[in-house]
């Protein structure tokens, strides 16, 4: 399919989920990342493009260098049906007794410019990996079914062609890949995007993702908790009805 698309046509629509450029968060010296094109690689190596690289750069291998900040940036436009929003680490600036003095309302940057049906396409697909049997991030999966991601292994170096070469090299723990996974929930209505990046981990569905469980997990049950301290207590007549229900 990647070789089918071509290499400027990815780079177009990766862009257009923000990755190969700033997000704008309110961080000092944020990288920018990398989406390379046939362009791009004649003015930096003065070669022009391969074919069999189209094929490494469609799966997001490659010459493409992402930002975890950037991954789960463009998650949150897929769940939130296509828009990017600036992210930001301050929600608010208040004063000691709750006064508000500044707040940091959402600031929409772009759309991901695609269809309701393939946006829907993409979230089931994204919901399958890990509710559906086989899926490579069913260690997220919860009763509820209500994560959808993606795992993912990011390669530190190039190993050599020759077999003896690949063993020495991929022994090092410093060249080990790193793991991924990018998620959000729930499915119906998102209110949590997550990119776990563990270093020199392996692979994403064995070290990533089961980390991603956990905070998914804290972030519900402290919900839950909240909700449930904020309801009003029964009534008399309130208790008798739910008895009878039971």
């Amino acid at each position: 399919m990647g070789k089918l698309v071509g290499v400027d046509k990815l780079a177009e629509y990766a862009r257009r989920f923000g990755l190969g450029q700033p997000t704008g968060i309110d961080l000092p010296r944020e990288k920018s990342g990398l989406i390379p094109t046939k362009q791009w690689k004649q003015q930096r190596f003065k070669e022009t493009w391969q074919l069999g690289e189209t094929i490494s750069l469609s799966i997001g291998q490659g010459f493409n260098l992402v930002t975890p900040i950037q991954l789960v940036n463009a998650y949150a436009s897929l769940a939130n049906g296509g828009t990017i929003y600036q992210p930001r680490l301050v929600k608010r600036i208040e004063t000691a007794d709750g006064r508000v003095l500044k707040a940091f309302e959402p600031q929409q940057k772009g759309s991901i410019g695609l269809s309701e049906k393939n946006i829907e396409i993409l979230k089931y697909g994204l919901w399958g990996v890990v509710n559906e049997g086989g899926g490579t991030g069913h260690a997220l999966k919860r009763r509820e079914e209500d994560v959808s991601g993606k795992t993912g292994t990011a390669q530190v170096v190039s190993l050599p062609d020759n077999e003896k070469g690949r063993r020495r090299k991929f022994i090092a723990s410093k060249h080990g890949d790193h793991a991924l996974f990018v998620c959000y929930a729930p499915y119906e209505k998102p209110e949590i995007a997550i990119a776990v990046i563990m270093e020199h981990a392996g692979h994403g569905g064995s070290a990533a993702a089961p980390i991603a469980r956990k905070i998914i997990d804290a972030y519900f049950e402290r919900k839950n908790s909240a909700n449930k301290k904020s309801q009003p207590p029964l009534t008399i007549s309130q208790k008798s009805h739910a008895g009878d229900n039971r």
